[in-house]
């Protein structure tokens, strides 16, 4: 097994069920290979435990806990030998560090190694790809080698933390008193044990690299230090005499990052307030970039000052490319692909001014802070009329009523009618009508679906019916569109989204610049959210006023990006998203899932007749 396969393996062990997207998000590599590394691993735990899938749902049974327990010790011991190609190009960063005065000469390596030219030149490939990232360069020259080139360089503190100490123990030793004393004085200030571990390992980064001659002497650009000198004195003081010599200002800053990259009780509130400003600048040119991707009326302000103090951690992790410590399900972002994309748009913004990377992972919390907002744009409540046709009582109708309340947001209004002809001669339309009675054919309930009231104790069924009642009474009042188109046979995922796009350019419903928009937006992340759907969400730039949702069923499943697809979701949002359509858009998410979830509503779907409306889906249900 190596090194990346126990790593996901240990991930597993500390996380309940993952799904590809989430193991894909957080290691980010391909699908392609995290399934391969799962396949390695189940080969290597036979007989002690497996990793098995369920929904699309990757979750670990452990059989043998002392022989798993036994196993873990017994890796980290173990020092992988070159066949682990991540492990050569560890060594290849480490050899190029230690001679980072001179060239390196790729026979010698491959002799060192033990492998081919050919090995070595494909672990070049794959190393160059990685150090890309981190804008460090591997420069060859002529009959003389390769070398490393950076742009700036306490990114040699960076990659020497993150590539080469994953393989290699950094020589840093200190005596026992001086452990305990760092101890000490790291833990006033953060009690987080995770803060001392990675305090001693930036000492042990920096004292290593001090040892092959390179000192990080470069402004940190963009960084904020939020404890005062004062406050760090003692710690630095130390930290200095472990070193040997003093440090400089960024070697510094790279050694106590772990204590600036969250809110601590000691942070200096005047350093803290400079970042603030600094970043409060920075929002001010992002938002209006946020705008012209989306026209909402957001409170920027309000939304400002609930971002700032993340904004701000948020770019001192990214300067040193420390992962965020919260898991957010990149599934649960799916619910909001508003939300997930003003998050994305924002920290890509941010990472092209202040000419940083930022991690994929970090649009988890930011799109709830952006959720959070848009749910405040969205309060304005709406008024739904329902309709009981039957004599009831004052109770029931204020259980129904209650009911009702609990799934949705806006207000509601209950008429009561004693019999049908007095139903009859009421004006209203409604979204749903309650009655045991036989209701003939009639046109005030053509597009309201008649429920007997006894489903009202099925809350999940009640909850299913309203969703589908929800966006037919959009599509009536020509807030939303929904199609429904039966694939070929033929069709893969590509040709039967393009098929769809090019249906609604016919239909006057999207501009030709829609479907780049999509092939963009299919680069930056994958629109397949398992269980057979796929869910693109392009910005419709069209100018109308509506939410559009096109479906496209597959005679038979079709595989992309590694998983299988039986129905594509193809989602328009308006770039004028105002509060009524922001609701009902998350009205049509609310509908996806639970057509997903529903095998008689998605039957129902597969079977959809244009003509009889979204009320069909109800069917059986």
């Amino acid at each position: 097994m190596d090194r990346q396969s126990f790593e996901i393996l240990n991930f597993f062990i500390n996380n309940d069920a993952l799904t590809l997207r989430e193991l894909q998000s957080h290691f980010s590599v391909s699908r392609v290979t995290i399934t391969k590394n799962i396949r390695a691993i189940n080969d290597y735990l036979v007989g002690i435990a497996k990793i098995n899938v369920n929904q699309a749902k990757f979750y670990l049974v452990i059989n043998n806990y002392s022989a798993m327990a036994k196993l873990q010790t017994n890796f980290l011991k173990k020092d992988l030998d070159f066949n682990d190609p991540l492990k050569r190009q560890a060594t290849i960063l480490k050899e190029l560090l230690q001679q980072i005065t001179d060239y390196v000469i790729l026979d010698d390596l491959a002799e060192s190694l033990a492998v081919s030219r050919g090995t070595i030149n494909k672990d070049l490939k794959a190393l160059k790809q990685q150090l890309d990232y981190y804008q460090v360069r591997i420069e060859t020259k002529t009959n003389r080698g390769i070398h490393l080139a950076v742009e700036h360089d306490y990114m040699y503190a960076v990659i020497t933390r993150t590539l080469v100490g994953k393989y290699y123990e950094l020589e840093a030793t200190w005596d026992k008193a001086t452990d305990v004393k760092l101890l000490n004085l790291v833990k006033k200030l953060d009690h987080n044990n995770d803060t001392v571990t990675m305090v001693k390992r930036n000492i042990a980064v920096i004292n290593w690299l001090r040892k092959y001659n390179i000192q990080i002497n470069d402004r940190i650009n963009n960084y904020h230090p939020l404890l005062s000198d004062v406050t760090m004195a003692c710690l630095r003081n130390l930290v200095t005499e472990i070193i040997g010599s003093s440090l400089s200002t960024s070697e510094w800053e790279f050694i106590s990052y772990p204590l600036n990259i969250r809110k601590l009780p000691k942070d200096d509130n005047q350093l803290v307030q400079v970042g603030l400003v600094e970043v409060e600048d920075l929002m001010q040119s992002v938002f209006p970039i946020l705008k012209q991707k989306l026209d909402v009326n957001l409170d920027f302000k309000r939304l400002l000052m609930e971002l700032r103090y993340h904004l701000l951690f948020l770019i001192n992790r990214a300067i040193f490319d420390v992962k965020s410590e919260g898991f957010i399900s990149v599934d649960m972002l799916s619910k909001y692909p508003v939300s997930t994309e003003l998050a994305q748009l924002t920290l890509s913004t941010i990472a092209t001014k202040l000419n940083i990377r930022i991690r994929s992972q970090e649009v988890g919390y930011l799109t709830v802070y952006f959720q959070m907002e848009l749910e405040e744009y969205m309060a304005a409540p709406i008024i739904h009329r329902v309709a009981l046709v039957e004599p009831i009582n004052t109770s029931m109708k204020k259980f129904i009523s209650e009911k009702l309340k609990e799934m949705l947001d806006d207000d509601l209004q209950i008429d009561v009618f004693n019999s049908i002809s007095e139903w009859e001669q009421s004006p209203e339309k409604y979204l749903l009508i309650f009655s045991n009675s036989f209701l003939t054919d009639n046109e005030l309930i053509n597009h309201a679906p008649i429920i007997r009231l006894n489903s009202i104790f099925n809350q999940g069924t009640l909850r299913e019916r309203l969703q589908i009642s929800l966006v037919d009474e959009a599509v009536n009042q020509g807030q939303c569109r929904f199609d429904v188109t039966q694939f070929d046979e033929q069709e893969t995922y590509v040709t039967g989204v393009k098929k769809l796009i090019n249906q609604e350019i016919q239909h006057g419903q999207l501009t030709p610049d829609f479907m780049q928009a999509w092939l963009n937006r299919e680069q930056q992340s994958s629109s397949i959210f398992g269980d057979g759907v796929a869910l693109p969400h392009v910005i419709d730039k069209s100018g109308l006023n509506r939410i559009l949702v096109t479906v496209g069923v597959f005679e038979k499943p079709v595989v992309f990006d590694n998983q299988k697809v039986n129905v594509v979701f193809l989602v328009a949002i308006p770039y004028k998203l105002d509060a009524t359509l922001s609701k009902i858009l998350a009205q049509v998410y609310d509908l996806i899932r639970s057509i997903t979830a529903n095998s008689n509503i998605y039957n129902n779907l597969k079977n959809y007749d244009e003509n009889q409306g979204l009320n069909q889906l109800m069917e059986a249900i």
